[in-house]
């Protein structure tokens, strides 16, 4: 299944998702309208419109937390967790030829900043690789980024199994660096 179709399906779930919640909660006031009870009550009415929504909200927090849950269980990402760094770097390799990444290879053993080469759309991508249980800092993209020419490589990505700290993002964002957190690595998955 092609990338974008995937990413139209996740939006179409989301989208078929919420409109089940409204169509449930305007149903459901609709009904509490139409009692005798609620009729004598006009003046409430906005107070469970407002109980209503926050009702929806609520639910849809709810589903969206059991979806997540789901999600982890059902991926091997605690077999992730797991692996070694080099096993890491291998199964990242794996999961980029099936993003559609090819001429994928690993660096030496002790690189420069870069694990994996890799091309798409005439585009070669340098790429480091942290499996990390904390936050992964802005040192991870600095090395990325800076080892790009020894490696002769046109633009960075950096992959962990874990998040990215806020001055990392930063540093990424200006320096056109691709991240790939744990939620990003679940759909590869």
């Amino acid at each position: 299944m092609s990338r974008y179709i995937r990413q139209h399906h996740k939006y179409a779930r989301g989208t078929y998702r919420n409109a089940v919640i409204i169509i449930v909660g305007l149903g459901t006031y609709k009904y509490w309208s139409n009692t005798a009870y609620l009729a004598k009550l006009e003046h409430y009415e906005p107070v469970a419109a407002v109980i209503l929504c926050l009702v929806a909200a609520i639910a849809t927090y709810l589903l969206y937390r059991r979806a997540m849950k789901n999600r982890l269980v059902s991926s091997n990402i605690s077999a992730i967790d797991e692996m070694n760094g080099l096993e890491f770097e291998k199964k990242v390799a794996k999961l980029l030829s099936s993003q559609g990444y090819r001429h994928i290879r690993l660096t030496e053993k002790y690189d420069l900043g870069v694990d994996i080469i890799a091309d798409r759309d005439n585009v070669r991508w340098g790429i480091q690789v942290k499996r990390n249980k904390g936050l992964v800092k802005a040192i991870a993209v600095r090395q990325v980024v800076t080892a790009l020419k020894q490696y002769k490589c046109d633009r960075a990505m950096l992959v962990t199994n874990s998040v990215f700290s806020n001055v990392a993002k930063e540093l990424a964002k200006s320096n056109n660096c691709l991240l790939i957190d744990r939620n990003k690595l679940l759909d590869w998955l």
